[in-house]
């Protein structure tokens, strides 16, 4: 065929018409290199706009992520600075000379130190006493504390974040340590305390360092001019203060800023962005080369492109010259011995073969369009994780209508679904729980409303509500979210026959809210902590967090001198009236799980007490273990089955191990003559050992001392009294040697939180319930 083309172009009675289509051939690369040149500077402007959002929103990510760290820290110094113990500390006369509160000081400081990550350090300050309380160190002087703390509660505030640089030659910039102070109220005329916790600057660069961020570097500005820096970046060569830019951006009150920079010879992308929360100024540089390697690839396709174009102009000029027709011969050769175009039939002309090299193309083409609808299941499902989980940004609303999700109405609401009572089952079992889950609650959706359901990365089951109504009202489509969660509950226990608790968030209009439904359904999950399981919790039913926290010291000291005496009975009956008393008490799941949290910290410390040179007893963290637990009867089981029996075995053995040294002896005639008058200088000479030699050896044997002991053998008998007998409270003073009535129930209110005659009414209205719930059992 190239023949026949050839032939009456290259005969020589034209030659003016062969040199007209040769030129109009060269001339026709002009065109072809603009519009390359024009495509190429059209996508880079759009690639450079993406890669500006795309920082925008890592950055936005950043600083969410350090502030809700924060703002955690918060939290739970807020709910510890109302706690009594502390209160009640503060307003001592005398801090050394009340043991028992001091100790009940350091044991709730122990546990936010326990509690809170990337502590470094948690103290009590009473500045009108020059004192400081810290968990380590107990009671100390206030030279602890840095001057520059010292100098910001002697201005009396509600609460202040601080930060300072501590001065060090390990990184570029130092080491800064970052401190939250909150004022503790007292009664009365005392002054107030001040609850102080100190982070290291390292936990938020290990939020930034978690991302994976590459080759970017992280700088902190605080609104006190310290600079917070990560010591493994080392973008920048010299000191920050020494850049032009970032004396800018100190100085700027802009919400957030974007800008290139020249930085010791290269050019670096900066990102800036301000902090509503404290207005810290985040801001993260990265190679302005590293962003652009995307870029350069679009360039060299472009030229690649241009250059195929113009190559393709100047063929169809050789095809005007004879000097180029065997070099097209060629190249048509080697099109047909091309991989996958072998099968073309020899006997083709070379605009044949170019016809069949293309629809290989287009063949490919619908293989890899196949491919791609076969993976639309997984690709839909990672965008709704992306879109409940993410921050919104404006291409998601396309991307929804690619995926197809619901957005024919505007009102969205995310509810959350999570099996329980799933552990100890096999993979595969929960893996087909969950499946059955998930089509129950695909039909029960059906009847009511747009919508779909996926299982999220965290085990969650996530639904997500398009409500259909026409004019709906708030009140509406929490009724209707209320029933289609009802429905899935029910049906899920008769035809399963497990439960699920169901998490409700409020709705919302559009898909850029459905985020901050998701967050709402999460938190009204926790609450099962409270609630119990097998439930469907709304977060706008739950219980805004009371200012006041009333943690109930009375059981914790009762369990703790059972816990001594190793009575387990007695620690299981306490424990179901621990978990009663936070139920009555309070509604935030934060509570609950502190509460608890508390109490096992005061129990170690107890145990460690008796015994300083014990083992460890449990095989795991407890605190971590107790994270997993999602309800309060879920935690006192596990309490009763795995973490306390342990405790009383241990105590158990060593008693058993001093059954034959005299200190045992002493104990035995104790337990036997406990309504008598004992003192020590009376056992230390049943035993015949001087006094002061019997006051150590039962301090180290026992784990108490002898007077402390007395009292908690004689208030547990006290106890045992006032459940089961009607003896006046003043026949039970004189039995246990108390030489009045209102002493005895001093004692007994300070060990207890209550009086004998409340504690005894309190057990008789219980004994009737909880007969009733036995025969209900029944």
């Amino acid at each position: 065929m190239l023949s026949k083309l050839w032939t009456p172009l290259a005969s020589g009675s034209k030659p003016e018409l062969r040199k007209v289509l040769i030129i109009a051939s060269l001339l026709a690369t002009v065109p072809v290199l603009i519009m390359g040149a024009v495509a190429y500077f059209t996508a880079s402007g759009r690639f450079i706009e993406e890669i500006r959002e795309a920082n925008r929103q890592t950055m936005l990510q950043i600083q969410q992520r350090i502030d809700e760290k924060l703002i955690t820290l918060e939290k739970i110094a807020l709910q510890n600075a109302v706690n009594p113990t502390l209160s009640r500390f503060v307003s001592l006369s005398n801090p050394e000379e009340d043991f028992e509160t001091l100790g009940l000081t350091m044991t709730l400081l122990n546990s936010i130190q326990v509690l809170i990550e990337d502590i470094d350090a948690v103290y009590l300050y009473r500045p009108d006493q020059h004192l400081v309380v810290s968990p380590n160190q107990g009671l100390v002087g206030e030279e602890v504390l840095p001057e520059y703390v010292r100098e910001a509660v002697s201005l009396n505030p509600t609460k202040v974040w601080l930060d300072h640089k501590l001065e060090s030659e390990l990184v570029r910039d130092g080491f800064h340590q970052v401190t939250f102070v909150r004022r503790i109220n007292t009664s009365g005329q005392t002054p107030a305390g001040y609850l102080i916790v100190n982070l290291n600057d390292t936990a938020f660069f290990r939020v930034f360092s978690n991302m994976k961020l590459g080759s970017r570097e992280l700088v902190i500005v605080t609104p006190s001019g310290n600079v917070f820096a990560d010591g493994s970046s080392s973008l920048l060569q010299n000191p920050l203060a020494q850049y032009p830019f970032f004396q800018e951006l100190m100085n700027s009150d802009e919400r957030e800023m974007l800008m290139t920079e020249q930085v010791d010879g290269s050019p670096m992308s900066i990102n800036y962005l301000k902090s509503n929360y404290n207005g810290w100024k985040y801001v993260t540089m990265i190679p302005y080369s590293d962003l652009t390697q995307h870029l350069q690839k679009i360039k060299q396709t472009t030229f690649l492109i241009c250059l195929l174009l113009v190559l393709i102009s100047v063929t169809a000029t050789g095809v005007l010259s004879k000097r180029w027709y065997r070099a097209l011969q060629s190249l048509m050769d080697l099109i047909k011995n091309k991989g996958g175009l072998a099968e073309a039939p020899h006997s083709q002309n070379e605009f044949a073969v170019i016809r069949h090299y293309f629809d290989s193309l287009h063949e490919n083409n619908e293989i890899l369009r196949e491919q791609i609808q076969e993976s639309m299941p997984l690709l839909r499902a990672n965008f709704i994780q992306n879109l409940l989980t993410e921050p919104f940004h404006s291409s998601m609303i396309e991307r929804a209508e690619y995926y197809n999700i619901p957005v024919q109405h505007a009102y969205y609401t995310v509810l959350c679904i999570e099996l329980d009572n799933t552990r100890g089952h096999t993979e595969q079992d929960s893996n087909l729980f969950h499946y059955a889950v998930i089509n129950i609650s695909k039909e029960m959706i059906s009847h009511h409303a747009e919508g779909l359901v996926i299982r999220m990365h965290n085990g969650h089951i996530a639904i997500l509500i398009n409500h259909d109504a026409e004019e709906p009202s708030l009140a509406d489509l929490k009724t209707k979210s209320f029933l289609v969660a009802e429905e899935i509950r029910s049906v899920a226990e008769s035809l399963l026959h497990i439960t699920v608790t169901i998490g409700i968030g409020r709705s919302y209009e559009g898909l850029a809210q459905v985020r901050t439904s998701y967050g709402e359904a999460l938190e009204a999950l926790k609450y099962q902590l409270v609630e119990g399981s097998g439930r469907v919790l709304f977060v706008g039913q739950i219980k805004a967090e009371t200012s006041s926290f009333a943690y109930p010291y009375d059981l914790e000291q009762q369990l703790l001198t059972c816990l001594k005496l190793a009575n387990m009975d007695k620690i299981s009956t306490l424990l179901d009236d621990f978990a009663q008393a936070l139920r009555a008490e309070i509604v935030s799941h934060e509570h609950v799980r502190q509460s608890f949290i508390q109490l096992i910290a005061a129990s170690l410390r107890a145990l460690y007490e008796i015994d300083p040179n014990s083992t460890r007893v449990h095989d795991y963290n407890l605190y971590e273990r107790l994270n997993e637990l999602n309800t309060s009867d879920k935690i006192v089981g596990w309490l009763k089955a795995e973490v306390y029996p342990p405790m009383v075995g241990h105590i158990n053995t060593r008693t058993a191990s001093r059954n034959h040294s005299t200190i045992q002896k002493a104990l035995d005639y104790m337990h036997e003559h406990y309504d008598t008058d004992l003192s020590m200088p009376q056992l230390a000479s049943m035993i015949s050992i001087p006094v002061s030699q019997f006051s150590h050896l039962f301090k180290v044997e026992v784990g108490m001392f002898f007077s402390e002991y007395l009292i908690a053998l004689r208030m547990e008998k006290a106890r045992e009294l006032l459940e089961t007998t009607d003896f006046k409270i003043s026949d039970i003073a004189e039995k246990l040697r108390y030489n009045n009535s209102q002493n005895f129930i001093r004692v007994f209110k300070k060990m207890n939180g209550m009086t004998p005659g409340e504690y005894r009414t309190r057990h008789s209205k219980e004994k009737p319930e909880q007969k009733a719930a036995q025969g209900a059992n029944k």
